[in-house]
């Protein structure tokens, strides 16, 4: 099992914000580069970086014969909305 960790280091940012100093995240070893994504979008939204910067960031998040039910599920487990929505003219 691995371990992706993400620890604040400026005392005085711990000290004044008084949130999660430290998050750590078990992960198998053997995840595949969108299982780590997965990972890695987790991390940032309880990092608290907003769901528009991490839509900007990672991107499409659909690949190849991924289930998209699948991925609305994680989306809305992480309260991250489709902005992307085509509109109707």
């Amino acid at each position: 099992m691995g371990k992706l960790i993400f620890t604040y280091t400026d005392k005085d940012f711990i000290e004044l914000n008084r949130e999660a100093s430290r998050i750590e995240l078990d992960v198998p070893d053997d995840m595949d580069i969108n299982e780590y994504k997965v990972v890695c979008i987790r991390l940032a939204t309880a990092m608290g970086y907003s769901s528009t910067t991490i839509k900007k960031s990672f991107g499409d998040l659909v690949y190849g014969g991924e289930d998209k039910n699948e991925l609305k599920e994680l989306l809305n487990e992480l309260n991250i909305k489709n902005n992307n929505k085509k509109t109707k003219k």
